[in-house]
């Protein structure tokens, strides 16, 4: 079975959400306004990094990426989620940049890692490594 037109309608439609969203300026207030289950982190209003989270994750991996909450540690107090953006941002803020995000929310959920891959092979943001 070949889906490729289907996941190029997807994703176009996609890119249309993502250039229509919010761009919400760094803060706690707009952190809380996040709905979706792909984000996107700008620094000046360049995109700099996209990134998927469930639904009902999204406001504490903002966080992790925004303000440098910790995140997941095992018993050794070893790193094993993850791991955030933070020191980018902080760089970032340190130099004088204004900080940002957009989120759009893609369904069925199942569907926002294969969409993620997608969009950032196209739009190729700085801080994904390795399409990740």
């Amino acid at each position: 079975m070949d889906f490729q037109q289907d996941l190029n309608r997807m994703v176009k439609l996609a890119l249309k959400n993502y250039e229509n969203a919010p761009m919400y300026k760094r803060s706690q207030e707009n952190r809380l306004k996040a709905v979706g289950n792909i984000y996107f982190l700008f620094s000046d209003y360049e995109l700099k990094y996209i990134g998927q989270r469930q639904l009902k994750g999204i406001k504490t991996r903002l966080d992790q990426h925004l303000y440098g909450k910790s995140y997941s540690v095992d018993k050794n107090n070893v790193q094993n989620g993850t791991i955030s953006k933070w020191d980018k941002v902080k760089h970032e803020i340190d130099h004088g940049k204004e900080i940002s995000f957009k989120v759009i929310h893609v369904k069925p959920d199942t569907l926002r890692t294969t969409i993620e891959l997608e969009l950032i092979e196209k739009l190729k943001p700085i801080w994904n490594i390795h399409g990740k």
